[in-house]
C-alpha cells in the first residue's frame, strides 16, 4: 500500500507538471504556420502520450495486481455492469442516480458545444481547431494521434487508474469519478471549456465501458470521436463553405 501511495503522489506531481508544460506547448503550436514545425509537435505528442499513458498504465495495473493475467474488464467493475444492464422497469435509486449523471453529462456537453453547433460545424474557434491537419503528412500524424489516444488514454483512464484508486479508496464510485475528472484535467490545454467538454465525454465513455464491459469497444469509440473531430467535421464544414462560396461571390459582385 505504501508503494501504491508513493506512485499516486508521483503521478499527481508528474501529471501536474506535464499538463502545465502541455498547455504552454499547445499555446505555441496554435501560433505555428510552418508545416514542418507542426509535424514536429505531432510526433512529439505521439511519442510522449504513448510513453506516459501506457507506461503509467503498466505500473498502475501492476500495483493493483491486475497486470497479469490481464482482464480488460475486471471483476471489480462487475457490480456497475450489472447495475447498468438491469431491466428498464427497475427504478432503483442507484439506477436513477446514474441516469441523472449521464443526463447531466450530456447537458454539459451540449451546452459547451452549442455555439459550435450553431456555426454549422465550422471548426473555427473550437479548442482543438489548431490540431486539424492541413496536408497529407499532418493528416497521417493526426490519425496516429487519434488511434494512440483511443488506446493509451482509455487504457489508463478507464481501466488502470480506476483499478489503482479502487485499491486505495475501496470505493468504485470514487475511483471512477476521480478518473473521469482526471481525464478532463489532462486536456487543460483546450481551456476551461475544453476541460468541461472532455470531462463530459469521459463520463459518457465510462458509462459505455461499464455497460458493455469491453475495453476494446471504448478504445474504438474514443478513436472514432477524435477522427470525426479532426477529419469528418472539418470536411463537412469545407463542403458547406464551398457550396455557399459562389452565392456569396454573386452577392458581393
Amino acid at each position: 500500500m505504501v508503494l501504491t501511495l508513493i506512485w499516486i503522489a508521483v503521478m499527481l506531481v508528474g501529471g501536474a507538471r506535464w499538463v502545465r508544460r502541455d498547455v504552454a506547448a499547445y499555446a505555441r503550436f496554435q501560433t505555428l504556420s510552418d508545416t514542418m514545425e507542426r509535424q514536429h509537435f505531432y510526433r512529439r505528442w505521439l511519442v510522449e502520450s504513448f510513453v506516459v499513458f501506457v507506461g503509467a498504465s503498466v505500473i498502475s495495473l501492476w500495483l493493483a495486481h491486475a497486470l497479469w493475467p490481464f482482464d480488460g474488464f475486471p471483476s471489480a467493475f462487475a457490480p456497475a455492469n450489472r447495475l447498468l444492464n438491469q431491466e428498464s422497469q427497475d427504478t432503483g435509486d442507484h439506477w436513477m442516480l446514474m441516469a441523472l449523471g449521464l443526463t447531466a453529462g450530456i447537458a454539459v456537453s451540449v451546452a459547451v458545444q452549442w455555439r459550435r453547433l450553431k456555426n454549422v460545424l465550422t471548426p473555427k474557434g473550437s479548442p482543438d481547431a489548431a490540431l486539424i491537419p492541413r496536408n497529407r503528412r499532418e493528416g497521417m500524424l493526426a490519425l496516429l494521434l487519434s488511434l494512440n489516444a483511443g488506446f493509451g488514454e482509455e487504457l489508463f483512464f478507464r481501466l488502470a487508474l480506476p483499478m489503482l484508486l479502487l485499491q486505495v479508496t475501496d470505493s468504485l464510485a470514487v475511483a471512477l469519478a476521480v478518473s473521469v475528472l482526471s481525464f478532463g484535467l489532462a486536456h487543460a490545454h483546450y481551456g476551461w471549456k475544453g476541460v468541461l467538454a472532455t470531462t463530459a465525454a469521459g463520463a459518457m465513455l465510462t458509462f459505455y465501458y461499464l455497460h458493455h464491459g469491453s475495453l476494446l469497444r471504448v478504445m474504438i469509440a474514443h478513436a472514432v470521436i477524435d477522427v470525426i473531430a479532426f477529419f469528418v467535421r472539418p470536411a463537412i464544414a469545407d463542403w458547406i463553405v464551398s457550396r455557399r462560396a459562389p452565392r456569396w461571390a454573386f452577392l458581393n459582385s
